[in-house]
């Protein structure tokens, strides 16, 4: 419950968050204006991040951005950010292709997991014997979800040895957005050029707002409904206010649950327990939502206002994980996070160039492009793969992306309890990753054996 507890004054705060969108906007015109990054389609809220980096307290120090308090707003923006896409409208059909989507995600999650753990196996029996091998299980938290994730788990285990495990986490969140807008652009391209693009004829050029980011000729989005009168409240401020309440019952939730835990002696779970606060509050934010369909309250409540929430609540995460990152922790864990970093991404896309063409004959390589972009990033990096190949959003792959993503956290719900497994349940904490990666495997077996089986059926 670390990041619950420290202490940051009402100043810092609301100058920490002025400073970040103040980088934004920074950013947005420097994308707008440079070739480089307008080639590369670099996000302006990873751009934002990397000169927060520069100009902030780990580096320059020309302004007060400590990895500290940039951490916690990682840590809390994480949960907001469940909770504004779990408040819209649930969708009643997934469709095969969704979950098609789902088992990619897992293998890759299981992939990188497994890589990951051996690279910190080899280290620690070779040259770095007081290297904490849970580092190896960061990867699929880092690459494959997002950075609050990485982080939240990295921290958990500051307190069993894993010096600056938060920082680590946010540090391998980086390397995943450096392979996604670089080894993933990079193949977009090749693609186009190869001909393999549904939408785009071989060598065709993206149009010139994707590339500057910013929309010469903008259009009113007539698919946002206002539904509360200006009078009494903004629309967009009862959105934000309804998270905020879902936030509220969310922290009484994990609460409650932390109180049962000490009354039943399971005292060292509680660390664990606030670390999946994300979880928590994407279950609490489903509950609501179904208590406002009941009441048929939920008409007030717009889905895209609400995506918009949470894309704002990504924007800001993205800026405080990589402005966070500190050149002390990157050079202590420089080989580590190098040799996981590269052989991840590596094996990220060999796993899915092969069962995106054992799985699919149609949009193949948008679809690869997606989940590439995914499972390197986040849910962002691959939108903005996708928009190169699909900007009209033609295809069902945006569809596939977003429930795919839901339903690979509900099968990868075993990995996030194991994560934690080695530090709680063994003696020696070696040994317990030792099972851990043996428990990944069998995993991996298994969900190869569900893949076959959805293979003959549909093939039926």
């Amino acid at each position: 419950m670390s990041s619950w507890i420290v202490e940051i004054s009402a100043g810092e705060f609301f100058l920490d968050f002025a400073w970040m969108g103040a980088l934004l906007v920074l950013a947005t015109y420097l994308r707008s204006k440079l070739k480089l990054l307008q080639e590369y389609l670099i996000p302006a809220n990873l751009l934002a991040g990397i000169i927060g980096l520069v100009v902030g307290a780990n580096l320059l120090g020309w302004v007060d951005l400590t990895s500290e308090r940039l951490g916690t707003y990682v840590y809390h923006l994480l949960a907001l950010l469940f909770i504004a896409l779990s408040l819209r409208a649930p969708r009643r059909r997934i469709g095969l292709s969704s979950v098609k989507f789902a088992l990619i995600f897992m293998f890759v999650y299981l992939t990188q997991a497994i890589i990951g753990l051996l690279i910190a196996f080899t280290l620690f029996y070779t040259i770095m014997p007081d290297l904490f091998v849970g580092i190896g299980f960061l990867p699929p938290l880092a690459f494959g979800m997002n950075p609050g994730i990485a982080y939240s788990i990295g921290v958990n285990w500051e307190q069993f040895g894993f010096e600056h495990g938060g920082i680590v986490g946010l540090t391998f969140s980086a390397a995943g957005f450096v392979v996604a807008y670089t080894v993933g652009i990079a193949l977009v391209k090749r693609g186009i050029n190869k001909g393999k693009a549904a939408f785009i004829d071989a060598g065709k050029d993206l149009p010139e707002d994707v590339k500057r980011g910013i929309v010469s000729n903008p259009k009113a989005d007539s698919g946002e409904r206002i539904t509360t009168s200006s009078e009494n409240i903004e629309s967009l401020t009862f959105h934000i206010g309804l998270i905020g309440f879902t936030f509220i019952l969310t922290y009484a939730f994990v609460k409650l649950m932390e109180m049962g835990l000490v009354a039943v002696g399971a005292e060292n779970e509680i660390s664990t327990l606030w670390s999946f606060h994300f979880i928590f509050a994407a279950i609490v934010a489903l509950f609501v939502r179904k208590l406002l369909d009941w009441t048929q309250a939920s008409r007030v409540v717009d889905d895209i206002t609400m995506t918009r929430c949470s894309n704002l609540f990504m924007d800001f995460m993205i800026v405080a994980s990589v402005a966070a990152i500190s050149l002390v922790v990157v050079i202590q864990y420089w080989l580590p996070l190098l040799l996981i970093s590269v052989a991840v991404g590596v094996a990220t896309w060999a796993v899915i160039s092969f069962l995106i063409k054992d799985a699919f004959r149609d949009f193949a390589f948008e679809r690869f492009a997606a989940i590439f972009g995914n499972m390197t990033g986040t849910l962002q990096s691959a939108l903005v793969l996708l928009r190169i190949l699909d900007s009209g959003m033609k295809s069902p792959v945006s569809y596939n992306l977003v429930y795919g993503s839901g339903l690979a956290l509900v099968f990868g719900f075993p990995l996030l309890i194991l994560i934690n497994a080695p530090v709680h349940y063994f003696i020696d904490v070696i040994q317990g990753f030792w099972i851990v990666l043996f428990a990944l495997i069998a995993y991996t077996l298994l969900m190869a054996v569900g893949w076959l089986y959805l293979k003959r059926s549909n093939s039926g």
